[in-house]
């Protein structure tokens, strides 16, 4: 004997399989794959590029990575600012400047993963915008 599928059921299904419901469930794997090759590669990326744009004085941590909405920007928050030689009057463990938030400009921010030319340049651009965030 079959079982019947009930009225809420079809209608589920056919708003799951609509255009606009799979449109957003691309765009939402999109952003979030996005934002983990960001948290794991970007960031140890920007963390080895940081060293040689600050010319070798600072080392770089960074607690979190993430993107806005539209994929148009990076949010750094919690960034450590490192000196990579400690003084003697200093305690190793304490950092010398810290940033809660900074939020970095990144129109080409979908197609970095597939482009390293880009993401070259783009890290050497947050590394150029964190070091000019701190003189300030």
């Amino acid at each position: 004997m079959k079982k019947k599928r009930g009225p809420v059921r079809k209608w589920f299904t056919a708003f799951i399989l609509s255009p606009g419901m799979i449109f957003t469930q691309a765009y939402v794997l999109v952003w979030l794959g996005t934002n983990l090759w960001l948290e794991y590669a970007f960031k140890q990326h920007l963390k080895q590029i940081f060293v040689s744009e600050s010319g070798q004085r600072y080392q770089l941590d960074v607690h979190s990575l993430e993107t806005g909405p539209g994929l148009n920007s990076i949010t750094l928050k919690k960034l450590s600012l490192l000196p990579l030689g400690f003084p003697e009057n200093r305690q190793p463990g304490k950092p010398t400047r810290q940033i809660a938030e900074l939020r970095i400009e990144c129109p080409e921010l979908s197609l970095l993963p597939f482009s390293p030319n880009d993401q070259a340049i783009s890290l050497r651009k947050v590394s150029r915008r964190i070091i000019s965030h701190t003189a300030q």
